[in-house]
């Protein structure tokens, strides 16, 4: 099962990319958690429609944010995906390139229950309960 998360998580990155949420959200619990670090914890939610919400004002702020995975650690119910965010403001032009966060989701029977975002990757390995130590 666990590689079927591994799966079910690259596709949600993809679905995301593409703008295709309802595909992004599709193995989404009703009552999906979505945790973002500390510094933005205000903009954590629940449930997709929220978090599609969420999604929606990023896009009222980025040109074409997308996130690109460096990797993905398979830890049974759980996926930590090393991410690199690119994209550019929509007022100032600035563009980002770089490691913002990283993803860990945790599955129950194949559905996606918590998304939580981390600023450091050992942080999510840590929260993905693996025993791989993060690149230098």
């Amino acid at each position: 099962m666990s590689q079927e998360n591994v799966e079910k998580t690259r596709d949600f990155i993809e679905a995301y990319n593409r703008r295709d949420f309802d595909a992004a959200v599709e193995f989404f619990d009703p009552r999906v958690d979505w945790i973002l670090p500390p510094h933005q914890r205000m903009d954590s939610c629940c449930g997709p429609d929220e978090v599609r919400r969420f999604w929606e004002d990023l896009d009222e702020n980025f040109d074409a944010l997308s996130l690109r995975p460096q990797e993905y650690v398979d830890s049974g119910d759980r996926v930590a995906v090393r991410l690199r965010h690119f994209g550019r403001g929509q007022g100032s032009g600035i563009e980002i390139d770089t490691e913002l966060y990283h993803q860990v989701t945790t599955f129950q029977e194949g559905i996606m229950v918590r998304i939580e975002y981390f600023t450091d990757w050992g942080e999510a390995l840590e929260a993905a309960n693996t025993t791989k130590e993060p690149d230098a």
